[in-house]
C-alpha cells in the first residue's frame, strides 16, 4: 500500500479549517460555575426547560429567543448532554446575563 501525503500547502489548509472549526467551540464550551445558554431546537419548545430540569439547574433568567434560558452550571456539562433533550448548550460571559437597569434606577441620583 502506497501512503499518500499532503503537500504543505493542502496540509496548512486543513489544519487552518481545523483551527477555525475548533476555537468557537472550545470558547462556547459550558464550564462549571459559567453562566449557560440554553436555546431548544425547532420543534422542541420545551427542551430547554427539559434538560434544566433533568439536571437539577435553578433559573437565572430567560433568554431572547423564545424559549431559550440562563442557568449557572455547577459542574462542566457537553454541549452534546443536552441534544436528547432537544436542547443547544453554549457558555455566555456574566456580564451578558445581568439584567438592564430599570427606568427608575437610572435615574436615581444620590
Amino acid at each position: 500500500m502506497k501512503s499518500v501525503i499532503l503537500p504543505y500547502r493542502q496540509l496548512a489548509i486543513v489544519q487552518l479549517a481545523l483551527a477555525i472549526v475548533l476555537m468557537p467551540l472550545i470558547a462556547l464550551w459550558p464550564r462549571s460555575g459559567m453562566a449557560m445558554l440554553v436555546l431548544p431546537l425547532p420543534g422542541h419548545s420545551a427542551g430547554a426547560a427539559l434538560w434544566a430540569r433533568q439536571q437539577g439547574l435553578p433559573l437565572t433568567g430567560r433568554g431572547i429567543a423564545q424559549g431559550s434560558l440562563i442557568l449557572i452550571g455547577r459542574r462542566p456539562y457537553t454541549p452534546f448532554s443536552a441534544l436528547k433533550a432537544g436542547a443547544l448548550v453554549f457558555a455566555v460571559p456574566s456580564s451578558l446575563c445581568q439584567s438592564p437597569p430599570t427606568p427608575q434606577s437610572a435615574n436615581h441620583q444620590g
